[in-house]
């Protein structure tokens, strides 16, 4: 029976290590396609920023920005914009707790400062920057930022999402946070998607590593998470994949889903969560 398999890209197919896909997950995926199965990455960043990375997968779709936009190809055949007027007041209001904020801009990014709270999150991920257009005040855009440290999640984060209430704020370094449009998420992305290719979520298989995959990988019939992933996302998974550096997907792959035996992975054991 045909599946459909959704991939985060950071951390669970592209090692930041070495800044690329191991071959081994092309391998799996390209075996996935050819035992019928539907394939599709889910990331958090902008179409052209994952460019490189989804062109070695050749998904049949891309979920960009969190599922803020969705590409077919080159085609964008879904997006929602984050409110322009609403974005710039929660900016304001940031700049006035002394707090910095960005956009994405597909390709690069806009920062309000570069500095290192601001330039080293993005440096993890090799996105360019700069900071003399401030493209949100003229053009539409699907992912913000903001920049805090974590230790004040339990604090800060409540703030904002109370003055608003439109906005999701969802961690993904320990500095930096996406601002996404509430209700619009990965998991809103798959089921897009799903809707348009014909499976339903106990049909879809779901790979991430970050805060940014709970629902995805909650939502989907098998949601798997990788060792090297956030700890509160591997504790909601189904599965728990090897990690990402010790072949983590081909091995998960291979032991659940693909025919073709290979005695490299052989010894894979991966732990099942006792709850969904």
């Amino acid at each position: 029976m045909p599946s459909i398999f959704f991939f985060d890209i950071d951390n669970t197919l592209l090692d930041h290590s070495t800044l690329t896909i191991p071959p081994s997950a092309l391998a799996a995926i390209d075996e996935l396609k050819r035992d019928g199965h539907t394939v599709v990455v889910a990331t958090g960043r902008a179409h052209g920023h994952a460019k490189p990375f989804i062109d070695q997968v050749r998904p049949t779709f891309a979920i960009t920005q969190n599922g803020a936009r969705i590409l077919h190809g080159d085609d964008v055949v879904f997006s929602v914009p984050l409110p322009r007027q609403r974005l710039a007041d929660l900016f304001d209001w940031m700049a006035g707790q002394g707090h910095y904020y960005g956009v994405n801009d597909g390709t690069s990014g806009y920062l309000n400062a570069q500095v290192p709270m601001t330039t080293q999150p993005l440096d993890t991920v090799a996105m360019p920057y700069q900071s003399d257009d401030p493209i949100h005040c003229w053009r539409d855009v699907f992912q913000g930022w903001l920049f805090f440290d974590e230790s004040l999640d339990t604090t800060l984060i409540p703030a904002i999402r109370q003055r608003f209430p439109e906005f999701d704020i969802v961690r993904w370094h320990p500095w930096a946070v996406d601002v996404q449009l509430h209700a619009i998420n990965k998991w809103t992305g798959c089921q897009w998607v799903m809707a348009r290719t014909g499976f339903s979520p106990e049909q879809a298989i779901a790979f991430g590593d970050g805060l940014n995959d709970m629902q995805m990988v909650k939502g989907v019939g098998l949601g798997i998470a990788m060792d090297n992933g956030h700890p509160e996302l591997k504790a909601v998974a189904d599965r728990i994949a090897p990690a990402l550096h010790l072949d983590g997907i081909a091995r998960m792959l291979r032991e659940l889903f693909l025919a073709t035996p290979d005695s490299q992975f052989a010894s894979c054991t991966a732990p099942a969560n006792s709850e969904k």
